[in-house]
């Protein structure tokens, strides 16, 4: 009896890994039919971080040392960091809210796939030519100021980089999950996703490190999930952040993860109940 309930659980873990990779094969063809737009866009982040690097570059004319970091630290702080942000970014509030502007999430509801697992399903698919194109465009970068970088391949600060990572990318899902669901009193999130971007930008350490800010801030910003994104984990890159600083960080995004699962799951109730399923 047990050996039949251990195949059907095998099964039925195929079928559905096999429902999330056609799901994820769908967006991602359809997102190549817009490779032009997202390679405008990719040429655009790589522009915008040249002139960081050229206005550091400047700034460090009267000076060695910023905020305890060398032109050299902050070079190498911009170009690892932004490749780390465009590793967990994603445009999950606009397909939410669309879905529930529009009356989509109605036909959602009836399917035997939960709304969440599909929405979080497509947008992995969706965003995924994106991001690639995002890192090569930022690797490219890398290699023209290859010379200006700092290399660290301590594989514990590696490891611990990498789960960072992943957990910062789930935390960005959530909260983008979050901002969409707005959309079920207001047909207008375009606004909040944005002035939320630049606070989560600014607290990321996405403008400038936080080291540069007053110490109450750098630890006020540790509590938040921000800089798991961005600051935290290129400090970790740089040393400048020991080990056991960087497990606390872990401890503190799933933290995050918890809340913002226990907010969305609080808000989705909420907001099926004023859904009005509009387009139907």
């Amino acid at each position: 009896m047990y050996r039949y309930s251990h195949v059907f659980v095998y099964v039925e873990y195929n079928v559905q890994m096999k429902r999330y990779l056609i799901i994820m094969s769908v967006f991602w063809q359809r997102a190549l039919t817009y490779r032009f737009t997202v390679f405008g866009y990719r040429i655009g982040e790589s522009l915008e971080l040249v002139i960081l690097i050229v206005m550091w570059t400047a700034i460090f004319q009267n000076a060695t040392v910023i905020g305890s970091m060398t032109l050299k630290e902050m070079i190498t702080y911009l170009l690892v960091g932004n490749l780390f942000r465009v590793m967990v970014r994603n445009f999950l509030s606009d397909a939410v809210a669309r879905d529930i502007k529009e009356g989509q999430l109605s036909l959602s509801l009836v399917k035997p796939m939960g709304y969440f697992t599909y929405i979080m399903t497509k947008e992995i698919g969706r965003i995924s030519v994106a991001t690639l194109l995002s890192a090569i465009s930022q690797v490219i970068v890398c290699a023209i100021f290859f010379n200006s970088l700092i290399f660290n391949l301590d594989p514990l600060y590696l490891l611990l980089i990498l789960v960072m990572l992943i957990l910062a990318f789930f935390t960005e899902l959530l909260l983008s999950y979050l901002i969409g669901l707005i959309a079920f009193w207001t047909d207008e999130v375009d606004g909040i996703y944005s002035s939320i971007d630049s606070l989560k930008r600014f607290f990321s350490g996405g403008y400038f490190p936080l080291s540069l800010l007053p110490q109450s801030f750098v630890t006020l910003s540790f509590l938040l999930p921000f800089a798991y994104s961005f600051y935290v984990p290129t400090q970790l890159y740089l040393r400048k952040i020991d080990l056991t600083t960087g497990l606390k960080g872990v401890a503190v995004q799933l933290i995050w993860i918890g809340v913002l699962s226990l907010i969305i799951k609080f808000v989705w109730t909420r907001g099926l109940k004023n859904y009005e399923g509009v387009g139907i």
